[in-house]
């Protein structure tokens, strides 16, 4: 059974926001097929590096970088945040710019953060729950090999205003158990979009900016009471 950590990690410290920038990583492997795009917010020198793994909600598809719920809780709490979170992107299926989160994850080592923030996808939908399983579990073993001592976030994903498909809460599944056995946290924030269609894009897949900060609440609500 997994217990509820009263506290919230130390490296979560407020801070103050510095500025925000875009620039391109660049290649993740000697192939140079996938791309992996870093939107950051600079919280200046005391904050902690936090790095964002995930899909085109996590990025703010559709909408300034700085609109995106990471960088929201970036503002909010000091952090020296990069967003390598990607349209597309799953931990199977690789994203507009050809890259999964395994590619996310290469780039984010490189940073050495003390906090990651990773989610599962709807992007994953429809393929095998055992490849998706195995993918999972093995990019977060990676992860954590390459800096051990960063603190890792399962954030629940997000689904639009309707009912969320099944297989959805087999992929958040996945990766809370995965953070789980490298000693990481679950936050679960719940569906906050859930009934509320006007926080949506006209895709109806992607939050409007106030949608983000609906997320962005949910998850600062989460991290005072991480589950482990």
């Amino acid at each position: 059974m997994r217990m509820r950590r009263a506290r919230t990690p130390a490296a979560l410290a407020a801070g103050a926001l510095v500025v925000a920038v875009s620039l391109a990583i660049g290649d993740v492997s000697a192939t140079s097929s996938p791309k992996v795009v870093a939107h950051t917010t600079d919280a200046g020198p005391d904050g902690p590096v936090v790095v964002a793994i995930g899909d085109s909600i996590m990025e703010g598809h559709g909408l300034d970088p700085s609109q995106a719920w990471p960088s929201l809780l970036a503002r909010q709490n000091g952090w020296r945040l990069t967003n390598l979170a990607s349209d597309g992107s799953g931990f199977v299926t690789a994203g507009n710019n050809g890259d999964t989160f395994a590619d996310q994850v290469a780039v984010a080592v490189r940073l050495n953060p003390s906090i990651v923030l990773v989610s599962g996808s709807s992007n994953d939908l429809g393929s095998d729950d055992e490849m998706i399983a195995g993918e999972t579990a093995a990019t977060i073993r990676a992860l954590h090999a390459a800096v051990p001592r960063a603190e890792i976030f399962a954030v629940s994903p997000v689904w639009n205003d309707k009912s969320v498909p099944p297989q959805l809460n087999s992929i958040d599944l996945d990766v809370v158990q995965a953070v789980a056995a490298v000693g990481g946290y679950a936050l679960d924030i719940g569906q906050p979009l859930s009934g509320r269609p006007g926080m949506m894009q006209s895709d109806d897949v992607h939050p409007t900016p106030a949608g983000q900060e609906l997320i962005a609440a949910a998850v600062e609500k989460a991290l005072g009471h991480p589950v482990a």
